[in-house]
C-alpha cells in the first residue's frame, strides 16, 4: 500500500512537470471538418498585407550609415496599411566565423519593425562558408543558400538556432526555414530540387526542435516552396516531407504561388491545403511569403494587386494566414517588382495597395489588435 501511495505521488508530480500537450496549450480540440476549420481560423490573427524589404546591407554592403534606409522602407510599408515585414537572420551573417557572433544588423532590423508596431516573419538558413559540406563548390563565398551543413556541423547549427530563438523570444514570433528548397536554393544544379524533400525535412526537424527548445511559443513555417504557375505537382514535395516525418515539425506551410499572367497560382494554394488536410494538419495556416510581378506597366500591376488582395480576402482562403508582396523596392536585376523606386518614391502600384487597405482594413480578432492597428 505504501508503495502504491509513493507511486501515485511520483506520477502526480511527473504529470505536473510534464510539458503541456497540444490540447492543453490550445485549450480546445483540433478541428475535424470544414465547419470547424473555419471557426478555428476565425479566431486566429491574419497578416495579409505584408511586404518585403530590400535591405540596406544588400544594396550598400558594409555601410552602416545607410541602415536608416531599412526604417524608411518599413515606414512606407506601415503607411500603406501593411501588416507585417520580414527580418533576415541567416546563419552566414550572424556567425561569419565559427564561434564569433554578430547581431548588430539583425538587432537593428527588429528594433525598426518594433518602432512601427509591425509583426515580423524572419528567415533562417544559409550555411556560413566555414560550415559548408565537402561537396559544396570551393572558393565561392555565400554559396550556403544552397547547402545545409554536413552532419559533423549539426551541433553548431543547433547552437545558431537556439541563440536566435532565445535572443528574440517575445519579440519575433514567426520564422521560416530556408527559401525555395525545391527550386534554385538547394543542392542540385539547374534549380531542379523537387525530389530533395528528404534532406530538407531532416534539417527542418533539427531546426524546429532546436527553436522550440528555447521558445515554445514561436510559430515555425516550413517550405517557402517555389510553386509558380508552371509547377503542376508541387504538392508532391509536401507529401514527400510527410513521408519523412515532417508532420509534427512545422506550424504553418509556406509557398510562393507566383503567376506571371494572372494573380496567384490558385492550384498551388488549394493543392497544398488538400495535402495538409489529408494529413490532419488542416488547423495549420498557409503562408504566401512571396507574390507579385516584375513589370513596368504600373496600370496593369495596380489592377493585379487590387485583384490579388481581394482574392486573399475571399472567404474560401480563410486558411491563408500570411501574405507578403515581394518587395517595397526593386530587387537587384528585377526592375518593376517594387511598389516604390529605389529612393522610396511611391509608384502607382503603391498607391493602389494603400487605397485597398484603407477601404479594407485588417479586422480585429477577438480582443487582440490586428497588426498595424492601434499603434
Amino acid at each position: 500500500m505504501k508503495r502504491l501511495v509513493v507511486l501515485t505521488i511520483v506520477l502526480t508530480v511527473f504529470a505536473a512537470c510534464a510539458p503541456p500537450t497540444r490540447l492543453m496549450k490550445e485549450e480546445r480540440p483540433l478541428p475535424k471538418n470544414e465547419e470547424e476549420y473555419k471557426a478555428w481560423f476565425a479566431a486566429q490573427p491574419r497578416y495579409l498585407y505584408g511586404c518585403g524589404i530590400i535591405w540596406a546591407q544588400w544594396v550598400w554592403p558594409g555601410d552602416k550609415s545607410k541602415w536608416n534606409y531599412d526604417g524608411r522602407s518599413m515606414q512606407m510599408v506601415k503607411n500603406m496599411g501593411g501588416t507585417n515585414v520580414p527580418v533576415n537572420i541567416p546563419w552566414y551573417d550572424v556567425e561569419p566565423k565559427e564561434g564569433e557572433w554578430y547581431w548588430d544588423y539583425v538587432d537593428h532590423q527588429v528594433a525598426e519593425a518594433e518602432k512601427r508596431g509591425l509583426p515580423m516573419f524572419a528567415y533562417m538558413g544559409l550555411t556560413p562558408d566555414w560550415a559548408l559540406p565537402p561537396e559544396a563548390p570551393k572558393g565561392i563565398t555565400g554559396i550556403g543558400y544552397r547547402y545545409p551543413p554536413p552532419d559533423d556541423k549539426k551541433e553548431q547549427f543547433i547552437t545558431y538556432c537556439r541563440k536566435v530563438a532565445a535572443r528574440y523570444k517575445g519579440r519575433v514570433k514567426h520564422y521560416q526555414f530556408w527559401n525555395e528548397p525545391n527550386g534554385c536554393s538547394w543542392v542540385k544544379d539547374g534549380c531542379g530540387n523537387g525530389d530533395q524533400y528528404a534532406l530538407y525535412t531532416k534539417w527542418l526537424i533539427i531546426w524546429y526542435d532546436a527553436m522550440k527548445s528555447e521558445n515554445p511559443d514561436c510559430v515555425l513555417g516550413a517550405g517557402a516552396l517555389d510553386y509558380h504557375e508552371g509547377v503542376a505537382r508541387g504538392y508532391e514535395y509536401l507529401e514527400g516531407m510527410y513521408k519523412h516525418g515532417a508532420k509534427d515539425h512545422f506550424d504553418a506551410f509556406n509557398i510562393h504561388p507566383y503567376d506571371r499572367e494572372g494573380t496567384l497560382h490558385h492550384r498551388a494554394i488549394e493543392d497544398t491545403r488538400r495535402v495538409m488536410v489529408e494529413h490532419a494538419d488542416g488547423h495549420k495556416g498557409i503562408w504566401i511569403s512571396e507574390w507579385g510581378w516584375n513589370m513596368k506597366d504600373e496600370d496593369e500591376k495596380s489592377r493585379r494587386i487590387v485583384k490579388t488582395l481581394g482574392e486573399l480576402n475571399d472567404p474560401k482562403y480563410y486558411y491563408v494566414t500570411m501574405a507578403n508582396y515581394l518587395s517595397i523596392t526593386d530587387p537587384a536585376g528585377e526592375a518593376g517588382f517594387g511598389l516604390c523606386d529605389r529612393d522610396l518614391k511611391p509608384r502607382k502600384s503603391y498607391l493602389a495597395f494603400k487605397a485597398y487597405t484603407k477601404a479594407n482594413p485588417p479586422k480585429r480578432v477577438g480582443p487582440t489588435t490586428r497588426p498595424g492597428e492601434g499603434k
